[in-house]
């Protein structure tokens, strides 16, 4: 995923992984979910949204989700038989979004560019990158922190919801 300048978002495919966080959040617990496509050039266009077989808990030191190895495994066969490549993972946090010590040190999304999405109030505000935080793994599994005007660069939501045709309604009919 290095390389790449523009990750296309279809909204449809935000509002499902937003969904997920947001019916986990109603329980008081973090949810994750993944974006996956297929890359053209310096392009990411995300395809499918995939809500991971989790664990999600609450202990002492605060919520934690926990995606099992067998699960892993599972959808890692089953991108590679789509032709689809993993770019992104998105999860909650109860209060403010920010990358934790476990968020940087146990990633589902491990390939060198790849995005984490910290999405604040379990996801309660909506899609609304301005409150998102987003992190970009770097060489040496660094996550660095994308500003506000690099957040809305890389990432691109798309509308892609079916639009009526129009119609004309004359009065006299």
């Amino acid at each position: 995923m290095s390389g790449l300048t523009i990750i296309e978002l279809p909204r449809s495919l935000a509002e499902s992984a937003l969904a997920h966080l947001k019916q986990a959040g109603r329980d008081g617990l973090e949810g994750v979910a993944l974006w996956a496509g297929e890359r053209d050039g310096n392009t990411f266009r995300i395809r499918r949204t995939i809500i991971p077989e989790q664990d999600a808990t609450r202990t002492e030191q605060g919520l934690l989700y926990v995606v099992p190895g067998a699960e892993l495994r599972r959808l890692n066969q089953e991108l590679y038989e789509a032709g689809l490549t993993l770019v992104a993972q998105i999860h909650s946090h109860p209060t403010s979004a920010y990358h934790s010590d476990t968020d940087d040190a146990y990633p589902i999304v491990t390939v060198l560019g790849g995005v984490s999405v910290v999405v604040p109030y379990f996801g309660r505000k909506g899609i609304n990158l301005t409150t998102w935080e987003v992190y970009r793994l770097q060489t040496g599994r660094h996550w660095a922190h994308l500003s506000s005007f690099e957040k809305t660069a890389l990432l691109h939501l798309v509308d892609d919801t079916p639009r009526r045709p129009f119609r004309w309604y004359w009065p006299w009919r």
